[in-house]
């Protein structure tokens, strides 16, 4: 599905890059966690070794879920960058499950993170991370892709969740 070939800058308009959002709330959890310490439910701190297991297979989780959807959009030879105009509407690969797999992989990094450190906050800056992409970067980001895809757009929306 092509759209008309808009210019090469103009993308969905936001205010920073989307990896920025899971650093604000991972640097908001370590800071948070040097000047106000929580302690981590009993559960999860009996047994470390189930903390690690936890923390890798979310990792690797992430990590395949990032990297397939890099590679679905360069095979469709359009842009990783929601900022810069898309050429083709990418509806395969882990687009088929998600509209947003790659912003799934982030707060799966955030997930894992906090498997391995057990710093409480990243757990709870989790769903503040949800919605500062959901606002500031999945909105914009799903009403430029409305405006350019119309209405192949629509029924991709319809079939797909944003999330999961």
């Amino acid at each position: 599905m092509t759209a008309p070939q808009p210019d090469p800058i103009d993308g969905a308009e936001m205010p920073l890059p989307p990896a920025i959002y899971p650093l604000i709330c991972v640097g908001g959890a370590y800071f948070l966690d040097k000047y106000l310490p929580l302690e981590p439910p009993l559960f999860l701190t009996a047994e470390p070794a189930i903390n690690g297991q936890l923390a890798v297979a979310t990792l690797i989780t992430a990590l395949l879920i990032i990297s397939w959807a890099i590679r679905s959009l360069r095979s469709e030879k359009t842009t990783l960058l929601p900022h810069r105009a898309v050429t083709r509407l990418v509806v395969s690969g882990p687009f088929q499950y998600s509209r947003n797999p790659m912003y799934l992989g982030f707060s799966l990094l955030l997930l894992a993170m906090f498997f391995s450190t057990l710093n409480l906050w990243l757990a709870l800056l989790l769903p503040l991370n949800v919605g500062l992409l959901q606002y500031y970067v999945i909105v914009p980001e799903e009403q430029y892709l409305a405006q350019y895809f119309q209405p192949a757009y629509d029924g991709y929306r319809s079939r797909v969740r944003r999330w999961l």
